[in-house]
């Protein structure tokens, strides 16, 4: 009777499951040791409400270089995590999760790194719920408000908020726990936008299992993300709520039942209820469920798209709100700020390379209506992956880093190489614009390098490219099985035996 060779004395420490352990406690100590308790929430509050991971770490490019090393460490351990999750274990959907939330965990008493958008949240929220007023109403900015909290936002003090109502009525859950207290709230915020991010990575690894993916290997690439982890849990932005619920609507709108059909435009709503930004993909759903009128829906599409774009640009007051946020701005961190960096655009020119970049995206959306692959259910995951990716890549003036996450879970979902090669790489670089918006001066004084940012920019947007190129030429992803077919794999030997 033959009997299995003993494994090899270190065998247990090379197993997946050990393997993605030690990933993840390096990830995890790298955020808490190496962020966390450096740039602590429990900062001068001026400091904490300002935002800015180089308020605190003022040491110019040493500081630089040692959160540079840190991020790197935490992606080795990310990259890492995913192999031991793509070789696959037991369980290893719930340890993703569980994974997302101690990442998260990890992060949470940190102060907002690079971006001051939480402490003016935390604010709307209380105008909301404590004040009963509009927060996307310019009348209702912090500075209007008489409440502790909202005396405390120091960064668009003047300015109205750029959610839904949605978004104020989730975010309003910390409240009856947190009192009036600056500190306490801001942390409210940030374990919203944790939970969210661990409900959005879950609800992707589900999705993901139903198509007959790795469910582990999805729900990872999104929850234990550097770049998610830095933004929800770390800076405590919301687009993780509407990221839940557009996940969900996914996996409701490709099943073959109106009834979920119907359950899956409700969570779509509910996602345009927080933010507007999944509602660019939406006309791609309607494709993929009418595919004989196509060409009909495309051309509502972009007629549609363009009649707002003309409400915008002619200053209408239901479109140019507090909601809309900064869609009408061009951001230092993109293409666009390149490009206006290099003519010298001013207002006038951002104005319209605005009107430019959703231009091409009405274009683009057109043109996957029109010719993508809208068959089966990956095909409607990918399109709307790749209409969401070349929105941030190439077509927003606007885009901010934690807008990745429109893009990521769908990405993650596709099954498709070079999508998810893309999105890894997307994610990644997109630290480096923020390290040399944070550094600037520094870089300029000591490395004597003019526009950190822009060159930052394009190394990040190359390497991207390159990510996805590389992603594509090494071949097509194997389809994943349908749902219900999972079963043993037989040799073909086997299967000639089985039929006689």
């Amino acid at each position: 009777m033959s009997r299995r060779p003993s494994p090899s004395p270190g065998a247990q420490f090379t197993s997946p499951p050990a393997v993605f352990c030690g990933a993840l406690a390096v990830l995890c100590a790298s955020w808490f040791f190496g962020i966390a308790t450096r740039v602590s929430i429990n900062n001068d509050i001026d400091l904490v409400a300002r935002a800015g991971i180089f308020r605190v770490l003022t040491a110019g490019v040493s500081d630089l270089v040692d959160t540079f090393l840190i991020i790197a460490l935490a992606t080795a351990a990310y990259l890492v995590s995913l192999w031991a999750l793509r070789r696959g274990f037991r369980h290893s959907l719930a340890a993703a999760i569980a994974g997302t939330a101690l990442a998260g965990l990890s992060m949470l008493p940190a102060m907002p790194l690079t971006s001051p958008d939480a402490v003016h949240l935390a604010a709307d929220v209380r105008t909301f719920w404590l004040h009963g007023k509009w927060p996307a109403d310019g009348e209702n900015a912090p500075a209007t408000i008489d409440d502790p909290v909202a005396n405390e936002v120091r960064v668009f003090r003047n300015q109205p908020s750029g959610y839904g109502p949605l978004a104020y009525a989730i975010g309003g859950a910390p409240l009856p726990f947190v009192g009036d207290g600056f500190r306490a709230n801001l942390l409210g915020q940030k374990v919203v936008a944790g939970i969210f991010l661990t409900f959005t990575a879950a609800g992707a690894g589900l999705v993901a299992r139903r198509l007959g993916q790795n469910a582990g290997l999805v729900a990872g690439m999104i929850g234990l993300n550097p770049m998610m982890t830095w933004q929800f849990p770390g800076d405590g932005h919301n687009d993780s709520i509407m990221a839940f619920f557009g996940v969900v609507a996914i996996g409701l709108v490709v099943q073959p039942t109106w009834k979920l059909r119907g359950a899956g435009v409700a969570s779509g709503l509910a996602a345009a209820l927080c933010k507007y930004g999944l509602i660019l993909a939406s006309p791609i759903v309607a494709a993929w469920w009418f595919p004989r009128w196509r060409t009909a829906l495309a051309a509502v599409a972009a007629l549609g798209g363009a009649a707002v774009l003309f409400l915008y640009i002619i200053d209408a007051g239901p479109v140019n709100n507090g909601t809309l946020g900064p869609a009408g701005a061009v951001a230092r961190t993109t293409p666009w700020g390149v490009l206006g960096s290099i003519v010298d655009a001013g207002s006038a020119g951002e104005d319209r390379m605005v009107v430019a970049g959703y231009l091409l995206f009405l274009i683009t959306l057109a043109v996957i209506m029109l010719w993508h692959p809208l068959k089966t259910q990956l095909d409607l995951i990918r399109a709307v992956a790749l209409a969401m990716g070349l929105f941030l890549y190439l077509c927003a003036p606007g885009y901010l880093a934690w807008y990745l996450i429109w893009f990521l879970p769908f990405a993650a979902m596709s099954g498709s190489r070079w999508l998810i090669w893309g999105a890894l790489a997307f994610t990644i670089t997109a630290f480096l614009p923020i390290l040399a918006l944070n550094w600037g001066a520094s870089i300029r004084a000591s490395w004597s390098i003019e526009n950190p940012v822009e060159w930052a920019v394009v190394v990040a947007w190359l390497c991207t490219a390159a990510a996805a190129a590389v992603g594509a030429s090494t071949g097509r992803t194997p389809r994943a099985r349908k749902a219900g077919t999972a079963g043993p794999g037989f040799a073909p030997r086997q299967k000639r035996r089985a039929r006689h």
